[in-house]
């Protein structure tokens, strides 16, 4: 939080804060003073758990991402 603060005293751009976010509860507490929150590892490790062991998506895919965004979204949002 400080340094998302601090940044914003320099720029007028917005600032997205990305590492080691996963849950709605992490997105909450970075989107309070971050104007954008970036998730990438738990999006990558939702689509890679739904694989079959020859890397081929299933039907859990897409939902499985779809959970994961819609948590985070949720977590922002409240």
């Amino acid at each position: 939080r400080t340094n998302v603060l601090r940044l914003k005293t320099h720029t007028p751009l917005p600032i997205a804060v990305g590492f080691g976010v996963g849950s709605a509860e992490q997105a909450r507490e970075i989107a309070k003073t971050a104007d954008g929150v970036v998730v990438g590892s738990a999006l990558v490790n939702a689509v890679k758990t739904s694989l079959t062991k020859a890397g081929k998506a299933t039907p859990r895919t897409a939902k499985a991402v779809h959970a994961l965004v819609a948590e985070i979204a949720a977590g922002v949002r409240s």
